[in-house]
């Protein structure tokens, strides 16, 4: 019985002693695998606080390194900037005050730990386009070390640290996106200045409807009113944003109810920056002809000047040019502009003549008292007999704009009396489609003078480009473009005096009275509806850009209808008592020059009060300055989008 007991105690014993030991290896696991969770709990931490503080002063150092590649004088426009830190591997132990390491040091990472490097390339990343050009150190590279302690690992390892790594890529990155009117000088002081009482109204567009890159404080300037609030993809308001400032909206400025001011805005690249310029000259000169009122839309009864497209390079400011002459762009063709010795050649025995020719027989030797104009209606000889009278009673408009009457068969050639053309009083051009190559003397619009696309073929493209290779640019002064609109027309005859016939967007004729005068459509063939914005009948001078070939649109709308060099700063102004129409893109980039004209090309809009105008596209420009009292509808296309280069984190 004795020996019972005590076995009994024995193994009770043994029992209490097995569980002790269990309960303190439990116990050690348990503790080991918290310690664990805990040590890796801190390791995932510091993974992402460090991953964190890499993609921070990857994004900061990849603003500099988008002003430094893309601004060929960034160190002098931003003389508060150090941009000697970009190019060559580094460690913040090196350099601690370079923007990178900065970002990293306010996220707690400092001296060697933090690396910087400049890779030609990142995995995955689609390289810049050759179309922007050569681009030194597009992309950053910044590498964090994070040596995080272990505080309970190390009771089952030799390992006192573990070493967290991350890494960020960023750079300058090709984005597609709608363009707004975009101001793109760097520094300038009121690059978009807004003075005296002008209203622009801006009209549908992309969200962002304004862009200014420019980092002064005053970038945004002005009394005038910015209309935003019909603006953006919905027309309830869009924002107006700005590297600098001011860093409160300006009183005029009105966004509507989607609309933002977004002071402190990264940059826009230049979005026409890949779109090429003509490398030379075209091959085919370009000329004057004078023309009577209806002829390929003359919309003025006194005649016009028609334009072909060409090089105009070396033009001619004569005052007594012959038909078909190359003759500056320079309107009215009157005083010390150029101007015609007659308003055609006279006719010419055994010539051949083409369909469309014009001739202006001589008054007295050839039989022409009225000193009318004639166009050949077919092709052929008009043989050698001199007619005893040219008909003297001009042809009458038709409504399918043909025109009735006043022929007369020479030859083989039918003529057909067209009208006058009133020399002394040529005030009107007209452009044929197709790109112009303007060196001298640019392309000016003066006093009473007025511009207008033609109805002729041209090269197809159903509007104009402008190149301008030098610094003369587009000047449009105050009293231009508005003429009165003709209640009645005919070839010579016109009321109210000195008046034009207005344009209709939708490309049918003028009305009976008013002679049946053509117009080319507003609309491009495979482009979206003309805004209802725009009012069916519009005055003044009316400009479209292409609609097809080298610099159309890629939606389908008009493309660029005026082109500055970028190699040559302007000064490129458009002024104007009455109503504008300009549809297509308005493109003057130079750089960033301390005055207008000096490697920065400023546009300048001027008009007077009443003086409603609309463009249709895009403005980019240097700096953009607004003055007088007109009221300019901006209305901007959604769907026209162009590649941008923008700092990004990339990977």
């Amino acid at each position: 019985m004795q020996n019972h007991c005590t076995n009994s105690r024995r193994a009770s014993s043994q029992r209490g002693q097995a569980f002790l030991g269990i309960a303190v290896f439990v116990a050690v696991v348990l503790l080991a695998v918290m310690g664990l969770a805990t040590d890796y709990g801190q390791i995932w931490a510091h993974r992402q606080i460090a991953q964190g503080a890499a993609d921070a002063a990857c994004e900061a150092a990849s603003a500099e390194v988008f002003l430094k590649g893309t601004d060929p004088t960034a160190t002098t426009d931003f003389p508060g900037l150090d941009f000697s830190w970009i190019g060559s591997t580094f460690d913040c132990s090196t350099k601690p005050s370079s923007v990178p390491c900065k970002y990293a040091s306010l996220n707690g990472y400092t001296g060697a730990n933090v690396s910087i490097s400049f890779p030609a390339s990142l995995p995955g990343v689609t390289a810049i386009p050759a179309a922007f050009g050569t681009i030194t150190n597009p992309y950053i590279k910044v590498a964090i070390t994070d040596p995080v302690p272990m505080t309970f690992t190390q009771l089952a390892s030799n390992s006192t640290t573990v070493n967290i790594y991350a890494k960020a890529g960023c750079g300058l990155i090709a984005v597609t996106t709608p363009v707004p009117l975009v101001v793109l000088h760097s520094t300038a002081s009121s690059s978009l200045s807004v003075s005296g009482s002008p209203v622009i109204k801006v009209l549908g567009g992309p969200q962002r409807s304004i862009q200014v890159n420019s980092k002064s404080a005053t970038a945004v300037s002005g009394g005038g009113t910015i209309d935003l609030s019909l603006g953006g993809p919905n027309g309830t308001g869009s924002d107006l944003a700005v590297f600098g400032g001011p860093a409160t909206m300006l009183s005029g400025v009105s966004l509507g109810t989607t609309g933002n001011w977004i002071p402190g805005a990264n940059p826009f690249g230049d979005p026409f920056a890949a779109v090429a310029a003509p490398t030379s000259a075209p091959s085919t000169a370009g000329s004057a002809t004078a023309v009577p009122f209806r002829i390929n839309g003359c919309p003025d009864p006194n005649g016009c000047v028609e334009f072909t497209p060409g090089d105009y390079s070396g033009c001619s400011t004569s005052g007594s040019l012959a038909a078909g002459a190359k003759g500056c762009l320079m309107l009215p063709y009157t005083g010390a502009n150029p101007g015609f010795a007659t308003a055609g050649p006279a006719w010419t025995s055994g010539a051949t003549y083409t369909k469309g020719a014009l001739i202006q027989p001589t008054k007295t030797t050839q039989n022409n008292p009225g000193s009318y104009v004639y166009l050949a209606t077919n092709t052929g000889s008009t043989g050698s007999t001199l007619p005893i009278l040219w008909p003297q009673t001009v042809c009458t408009p038709q409504s399918d704009g043909s025109c009735s009457g006043g022929t007369l068969l020479v030859g083989s050639v039918i003529w057909q009396n067209v009208g006058v053309v009133k020399l002394p009083q040529l005030s009107v051009g007209i452009f044929d489609p197709g790109l112009y190559y303007v060196k001298e003397n640019g392309f000016n619009l003066g006093d009473g003078s007025g511009a207008r696309i033609s109805t002729a073929t041209g090269d197809g493209s159903n509007g104009v480009t402008f190149y301008f290779s030098t610094s003369a640019s587009v000047g449009v002064t105050a009293s231009a473009g508005n003429s009165p609109a003709c209640t009645a027309a005919s070839s010579g005859s016109g009321s109210p005096n000195g008046c034009v016939v207005s344009y209709k967007i939708a490309g049918t004729l003028s009305t009976a009275v008013t002679g049946y005068v053509g117009s080319q459509k507003l609309q491009c063939p495979s482009g979206s509806a003309a805004p209802s914005q725009v009012p069916s009948l519009v005055d003044g001078n009316i400009l479209l850009g292409p609609c097809s070939g080298t610099y159309a649109s890629p939606d389908g709308n008009r493309g660029f209808l005026f082109f500055q060099n970028r190699a040559t700063a302007a000064s490129p102004s458009w002024g104007g008592g009455g109503q504008f129409l300009s549809s297509g893109f308005l493109y003057f980039h130079n750089g960033n020059g301390s005055t207008c004209g000096t490697s920065t090309s400023c546009l300048t809009l001027q008009g007077s009060s009443g003086s409603q105008s609309f463009t249709l596209g895009s403005i980019v420009v240097d700096e953009l300055l607004m003055g007088g009292s007109p009221q300019i509808d901006m209305i901007l296309n959604p769907t026209a989008t162009f590649s941008v280069l923008r700092p990004s984190l990339l990977m």
